[in-house]
């Protein structure tokens, strides 16, 4: 394999391989194999090669804060037991969504809108997303900061005037550039970039944007095989039924809906006294589950009918029930 096609697929598996990365404190520790479990108001709770801990948002570089909480893997603040952000501060501007940008600096007024660099990096925001009309008043008319030092050969202007020291470049992917520089590792489309490095990485349009469905679909992939596994954990263990086969599937009918959609409906034969829980989950010809599946209840000795299961977009290859360690499963047509 020459050079390359090794470099393009290594581009092609990048993002399936690269599930931990260091992480660098503003103290000039680095935290290995760190993976961001979730975040709060006050900070981000990670696991890393040191076990976990709790990291305070102050701890890391302002420029790699926004970055650190987009890797969160599941939980956000709006969930259920976050705790509240801090309120605005002096130097701190806050939207009408509730959004709040922390150590604004102004680069750049126009006529409906603010441009300015923060802690999480730089953002545009409209005078009309700013509830508090001092506010507005105060950065329609704040002056805006212009870099201390013009941009050198080494370092990089984004299409919006934000400037990056020292770039070192260290991954090039269809729909954008990572790379180091002062304030940490930041990641800019090519939208953003000047046409000359468009020009110089071979920016396509079409490609970035094949790049970034893939990248949804890997995304939504991997959610869903998350959620199947919770909803298997989930599932409620019970008393032995005291028999070898518990459940017996009496009937099975499938079929395609009109919206693509792929319905399945079974019935369940109840062959012990008890009370019992069934799942009914479906899965692909490759033998993993394409959804969590749906729980039903069946009285002792009853026979249920009209148990459903929906499969959107994707023709199951076979239905397993589930009856705590029982397991039984039948093929599918269509």
């Amino acid at each position: 394999m020459n050079a390359r096609w090794s470099w393009l697929v290594w581009l092609a598996v990048w993002p399936l391989t690269a599930v931990a990365e260091d992480m660098f404190l503003r103290t000039g520790e680095t935290l290995t194999n760190v993976v961001v479990l979730r975040y709060d108001g006050k900070g981000y709770f990670i696991r890393h090669d040191g076990g976990d801990v709790k990291i305070s948002y102050k701890a890391v570089l302002p420029e790699l804060r926004e970055y650190y909480k987009k890797q969160a893997s599941y939980l956000t603040p709006e969930q259920k037991g976050a705790e509240a952000e801090d309120p605005p501060g002096p130097d701190d501007l806050a939207t009408r969504s509730g959004r709040i940008y922390r150590n604004v600096v102004v680069k750049q007024v126009d006529d409906y809108a603010v441009y300015f660099q923060h802690d999480g990096g730089s953002a545009r925001v409209y005078f009309s997303d700013i509830p508090d009309k001092a506010a507005r008043d105060k950065y329609r008319t704040a002056p805006p900061v212009a870099p201390d030092v013009p941009p050198g050969t080494n370092d990089l202007v984004a299409s919006d005037g934000q400037v990056f020291r020292n770039v070192e470049i260290r991954r090039v992917e269809p729909d954008g550039l990572t790379f180091r520089h002062d304030g940490g590792v930041t990641k800019l489309r090519f939208p953003a970039l000047s046409e000359e490095l468009q020009k110089k990485y071979e920016y396509d349009p079409k490609a970035a944007a094949k790049y970034q469905r893939d990248l949804a679909a890997e995304k939504k992939r991997l959610k869903d095989e998350e959620a199947v596994r919770r909803a298997l954990n989930k599932f409620e263990p019970q008393e032995d039924p005291g028999v070898a086969v518990p459940i017996e599937v009496v009937s099975l009918k499938s079929f395609k809906l009109p919206n693509g959609e792929y319905r399945i409906i079974f019935g369940v034969q109840n062959l012990t006294d008890k009370m019992l829980a069934v799942r009914g989950i479906p899965y692909d010809s490759g033998g993993k589950a394409l959804m969590g599946g749906k729980r039903f209840k069946v009285p002792p000795k009853a026979r249920v009918e009209d148990m459903d299961v929906v499969v959107p977009m994707m023709a199951p290859k076979e239905l397993r029930v589930y009856c705590g360690t029982f397991q039984t499963n039948r093929l599918l047509r269509w």
